[in-house]
């Protein structure tokens, strides 16, 4: 069956655009676009820096957070589906030790008629990352270590009543998503500062847009749309990138653009209150991220361009806010978590303003009136709320106004959303 040429030189984007019918947020679907071109190029590319010293690999983790029904799930089960069908690395799905997939990478994948898997490649992709790991305190540390293909060519596993479990050339792409409640639940605060969190975390707070659920009968379609046309028309990109191996270069111009703006960017980010360690790393996301972009041009001859360096600065400091909103509801104070729904409640809410009373009634089972009295005294000594007696008498009550830091930062995280 013969499908249009697609619209663009960009294999994500001409995704996207297929997918315009689907209320997930725009990031969501990009991100888990990448972690396919990221699973798929497993070994094989490389982008040299530091004279030789430092070989960058496109793999990535990535974590989809954001309140349940917002449309997690469609992006993590296309990009899974995608990568089932380039069928060249090990895909893990669903609910899994960090034993049972260590023991899984250590294994030599063989399908008839297919290239032996002899090295330690795999897509670790599930839509709930509560129940992606089976809760171990080392789980998320491991997946840590394993993310550094650089500094991890072999990677053995020894435990006690065990033989040794060998990886060799791990390669671990991960996609994840989460609710806020789950993402505190099941992970633990060593990795949220400056552990596995410091890597791609993509929040959003609301729907790209609202469409009709139930189609016209003329609109509808009766066939598999994945099987039937986006398989044949998007995963031979897949397999093109599965079956080369390159060492990415960047033009000249690409190289001084990245440059430049590192410099700058290590003379700006002291602004930032960051715990998780993602801001000292977006230097080299950005150039993990700018791998992938090349890749998932249709035509790239093995060079980044400027365009690759500038999309991946842009799409990287947008996820800023995210890592520092992680980093806010997970603190060891025993009130954190109470908190953090407080303020999350405030940046929610229209005009991000709400009487005492009917926060309450909104943190009914995580706060009562002296609890939240603390909270409130509290964001008021740090400038993050306002507050103002509304009414007289026994109708009297305060009205609380986000302020300050979180404020800020939630009127640049929507212009950012717009600017998208």
């Amino acid at each position: 069956m013969d499908y249009e040429i697609q619209k663009s030189n960009s294999w994500i984007e001409d995704l996207i655009n297929e997918h315009q019918a689907v209320e997930t947020p725009e990031s969501w679907l990009f991100w888990s676009l990448m972690c396919c071109i990221s699973a798929v190029a497993a070994n094989g590319y490389t982008l040299r820096t530091l004279k030789g010293n430092l070989l960058y690999y496109p793999n990535i983790y990535v974590i989809l957070m954001g309140e349940s029904g917002l449309g997690k799930g469609f992006p993590v089960n296309l990009s899974k589906r995608l990568v089932i069908a380039a069928d060249n690395t090990r895909v893990i799905a669903g609910r899994s030790s960090i034993q049972a997939i260590i023991k899984e990478l250590a294994t030599t994948k063989s399908v008839q008629g297919k290239a032996v898997i002899i090295d330690s490649r795999g897509f670790i992709v599930n839509g709930e990352l509560s129940t992606a790991i089976i809760q171990d305190p080392d789980s998320l540390t491991i997946l840590t270590d394993l993310y550094d293909r650089n500094y991890n060519p072999n990677w053995t596993n020894l435990l006690k009543g065990d033989g040794a479990e060998k990886l060799k050339e791990p390669y671990i792409t991960c996609l994840f998503g989460s609710s806020p409640a789950h993402f505190y639940d099941s992970i633990p605060q060593p990795n949220i500062e400056g552990g596995y969190i410091g890597r791609n975390l993509v929040y959003e707070e609301k729907r790209s847009k609202d469409v009709d659920l139930l189609d016209s009968e003329e609109e509808s379609i009766d066939e598999d749309r994945f099987t039937n046309y986006i398989i044949p028309k998007y995963v031979p990109h897949l397999i093109k990138i599965a079956t080369n191996k390159a060492r990415l270069v960047p033009s000249e111009s690409a190289r001084k653009i990245f440059n430049t703006w590192r410099k700058e960017w290590r003379d700006t980010q002291a602004q930032y209150n960051d715990r998780t360690g993602f801001v000292n790393r977006v230097p080299d996301h950005v150039l993990k991220i700018a791998m992938c972009l090349c890749l998932s041009r249709y035509e790239n001859e093995g060079i980044i361009i400027d365009s690759d360096i500038e999309d991946s600065i842009k799409r990287v400091s947008g996820l800023i806010y995210a890592s520092e909103k992680a980093a806010s509801g997970g603190g060891l104070d025993p009130l954190a978590a109470q908190t953090k729904r407080v303020v999350d409640t405030l940046m929610a809410v229209p005009e991000n303003q709400l009487l005492r009373k009917d926060l309450l009634i909104r943190g009914y089972g995580d706060f009562d009136t002296i609890t939240l009295d603390k909270i409130i005294d509290t964001l008021m000594e740090m400038g993050w709320i306002k507050r103002q007696r509304i009414g007289i008498g026994k109708n009297s009550d305060w009205l609380l106004m986000l302020s300050g830091e979180p404020k800020e930062k939630l009127v640049n995280f929507r212009a950012q959303g717009k600017m998208r």
